[in-house]
């Protein structure tokens, strides 16, 4: 499975529009009926702007590529109305699916990077095996990797039907593991209205 992460920036505007083409071209997520497997749209607002987040399972590359040259594709749509869009692609080794019907009230995404040799195989280890033990308030997770230049980043991405009332999103749920990484970060965003 492959997890592609689309960020983009652009005003209200541009966002409720990318909103509506998205559901026009792939239907209500997270269960399109086109395109990617699932996905899920989150936002935050960035001063007059707002910063976006799509998550966009795909079963494999192959099939990615296909929904890009068939224009059903949450890249695709975000290229034509969004700023500055960012892609990063993981391929996926372990999900959770608890409730697939569920739109999250919040999307969740801490990604560590490691330069040292091994450090993301014992991290990912760590996560599959931690992951489970989170509350009902979260509906999805998925353990990825990805090659960064001469890092390799492990990345843990959650979707959530409530904010969980023993600890922040925003802040790391382990923190014996994120100091493992050598470089930590965790973004939040929120449901679009």
């Amino acid at each position: 499975m492959i997890l592609r992460v689309i960020r983009g920036r652009a005003d209200r505007g541009s966002v409720a529009a990318f909103r509506r083409a998205l559901i026009e071209t792939l239907g209500e997520g997270p269960t399109p009926t086109t395109g990617p497997d699932r996905y899920h749209l989150g936002i935050r607002p960035s001063g007059d702007e707002v910063d976006v987040l799509v998550l966009a399972c795909w079963a494999s590359a192959e099939a990615a590529k296909q929904g890009d040259a068939l224009d059903i594709s949450p890249m695709r749509i975000a290229s034509r109305h969004l700023d500055r869009v960012e892609i990063a692609h993981f391929e996926i080794d372990l999900s959770i699916l608890r409730d697939a019907d569920v739109r999250p009230v919040a999307l969740r995404m801490a990604t560590g990077s490691f330069v040292r040799p091994g450090g993301d195989i014992q991290m990912q280890e760590l996560l599959r095996a931690r992951m489970p033990l989170l509350g009902p308030e979260m509906t999805e997770a998925y353990v990825g990797r990805r090659l960064h230049g001469r890092a390799v980043d492990v990345t843990f991405v959650s979707a959530w039907q409530a904010i969980p009332p023993d600890h922040s999103l925003a802040e790391p749920f382990w923190s014996d593991i994120s100091v493992r990484y050598d470089d930590f970060s965790v973004a939040v965003y929120g449901a679009p209205e």
